[in-house]
């Protein structure tokens, strides 16, 4: 996300209309963004201006019209001085509900955690909709093998996909009832998750159906699973560390 070694330089003269913009960051303030929103702001720009950002010369917010429509609102106009003497401008604009830093001042990144309660149901409830299964007794239960971590660090060295494989548990009768961690930092400065970050429990048998909701087809004993963090990162200034911790699966 961090642009760095930007230089001032541009004339803004003539230009028109309020906050009258300038060289970046020092203009971030002009419209109340927050150093971390701009940076994401401008990180946006390049990407969707496809610059070559070891061409940029220098950063500068201009000046725009406040375009508000039913696709969305534009939020800033970026100006790329490059190496050539040319310019690129890129305007950024919010699109629906976006819940990056870009759109988003007080943005965290979302974690997938809980167990699905909603009633699945195959026509108007009441009739056809799933019965709700019975809770493990305490002899089921003690049959089990939760899966517990207190800390997880995962190294962040690329951008794209990661899928962590954290280990493995038995749930009773195939029943879950907690799925839940945290992370140390939901905000960070230095890189981003687009989607979240999901807390996978995947079937160890074959063609048992998919686990996260408490509507589920019961198993006879402990039935074995493996779990595994999965998410994709978006943006990387350098490589960094996915802090994890209190991770539980039973």
């Amino acid at each position: 996300m961090l642009l760095t070694a930007l230089v001032a330089g541009c004339d803004l003269a003539g230009m028109v209309g309020a906050p009258r913009g300038g060289p970046y960051p020092d203009s971030c303030s002009q419209w109340q963004y927050s150093a971390r929103r701009c940076e994401a702001i401008v990180d946006r720009a390049l990407k969707w201006a496809e610059v070559d950002p070891d061409n940029v010369q220098s950063v500068f917010l201009l000046p725009f019209e406040q375009d508000v429509n039913l696709g969305g609102f534009t939020l800033a106009l970026v100006r790329f001085e490059l190496a050539d003497g040319s310019h690129v401008d890129q305007d950024v604009r919010c699109v629906g509900i976006d819940m990056t830093p870009v759109c988003n001042e007080v943005a965290e990144i979302q974690i997938s955690t809980g167990v699905d309660r909603d009633v699945p149901c195959a026509g108007e409830p009441p009739a056809g909709c799933a019965t709700l299964p019975p809770t493990p007794d305490a002899a089921a239960v003690a049959a089990a093998q939760p899966f517990l971590l207190r800390e997880l660090d995962v190294p962040m060295d690329h951008l794209g996909g990661y899928e962590v494989r954290l280990g493995v548990a038995t749930l009773p009768n195939g029943y879950l009832s907690e799925r839940s961690f945290g992370l140390v930092d939901r905000r960070p400065d230095s890189f981003w998750i687009d989607g979240g970050v999901h807390l996978e429990v995947r079937p160890d048998i074959a063609g048992r159906p998919p686990i996260g909701s408490i509507y589920r087809d019961l198993f006879d004993g402990p039935e074995p699973v493996t779990i595994f963090l999965v998410f994709e990162v978006t943006d990387l200034d350098s490589p960094s560390v996915l802090q994890v911790r209190d991770i539980v699966v039973r």
